[in-house]
């Protein structure tokens, strides 16, 4: 950071710059766990926010990281972010092993990735949503078409 007060945070002693980073840090998961709400709550306005103040707050630590970081620490973030990205791991394998029971064998993708499962997934989506909307379409044909004959 070019910012003549981010430069003034360097000449902290060590001891204040590991605390304010110590500090930083957990402010970077609250807000993460924040968004995380927030999204769950569908306010998306807000998880940008709260995503933005766990950004900022990690620039900053990582600017102060001059000093030494307590060990307990780094390991709790970095034992926080394996189980975040098993979580993740496994809710991927069951969107594939959902995907691939629902979608048709003919259909699947030439590569299986993640990716290409979510894209033939939407596009089946649309598939059925047209369908319903013409079905929906000659349902209120029959309907007036019956109406005209009673008439």
């Amino acid at each position: 950071m070019r910012l003549p007060a981010a430069r003034a945070l360097l000449a902290l002693s060590e001891r204040e710059r590991v605390a304010l980073r110590s500090l930083l840090l957990d402010l970077r998961s609250r807000a993460n766990a924040e968004a995380e709400t927030a999204w769950a709550r569908r306010k998306g306005p807000m998880a940008c926010y709260w995503r933005a103040v766990a950004t900022y707050a990690r620039h900053i630590a990582h600017l102060l990281k001059g000093g030494d970081v307590p060990p307990a620490a780094e390991r709790d973030e970095v034992q926080r972010l394996l189980v975040e990205l098993d979580i993740a791991r496994r809710q991927v394998e069951d969107f594939i092993a959902a995907a691939r029971s629902a979608v048709p064998e003919a259909e699947h993708p030439k590569h299986e990735s993640p990716h290409n499962w979510a894209w033939q997934v939407r596009l089946l989506g649309q598939d059925r949503r047209a369908a319903y909307e013409q079905l929906e379409q000659v349902r209120q044909g029959l309907g007036r078409a019956a109406r005209t004959v009673v008439a």
